[in-house]
């Protein structure tokens, strides 16, 4: 049986073009990059820069201390200033990837809903249960806290 997908809300003092845009060009800014990045278990020190390139295609990924270029995941969707889709799989091979999209609507007030949807655990066979038990607790805070509070100062 599927495990169902995760599915974190938050919402954000700001235009969903303005939220979008945060989200993408600033991640390196808002994300925790000292303890969810992949360089530390290739013996470099954690990333400074998480980069989302803008196309279908283009890749997810962290540069570490050194230059290298590690990927988290590729770009399945891109609607400027409303959504972007990803696979993820950061320190996994493809093949074991999940899915991962992010929309950014208009709310009624004027400020942005921001939905992520984190789904595709089968992928990680015998590990799904707890990867996905890992991600519950892990997309509540970065989104609903460490992005949030970013972008509302912003």
């Amino acid at each position: 049986m599927p495990l169902e997908p995760i599915q974190v809300t938050t919402q954000v003092n700001r235009s969903p073009q303005d939220t979008f845009e945060a989200f993408m060009s600033k991640v390196s800014l808002w994300w925790p990059l000292e303890t969810h990045s992949v360089s530390p278990y290739f013996g470099d020190p954690a990333p400074e820069t998480v980069i989302i390139e803008r196309h279908e295609g283009g890749q997810v990924f962290e540069i570490s201390a050194s230059g290298e270029h590690r990927i988290w995941g590729r770009i399945l969707a891109f609607e400027e200033g409303k959504r972007v889709a990803f696979t993820w799989h950061p320190g996994l091979s493809e093949a074991e990837a999940t899915t991962v999209s992010v929309s950014f609507e208009r709310a009624d007030d004027g400020n942005t809903l921001v939905t992520l949807v984190h789904s595709g655990w089968e992928a990680r066979g015998d590990q799904a249960e707890d990867t996905r038990a890992n991600y519950v607790t892990g997309w509540a805070d970065i989104l609903q806290n460490r992005f949030t509070d970013f972008t509302n100062a912003l």
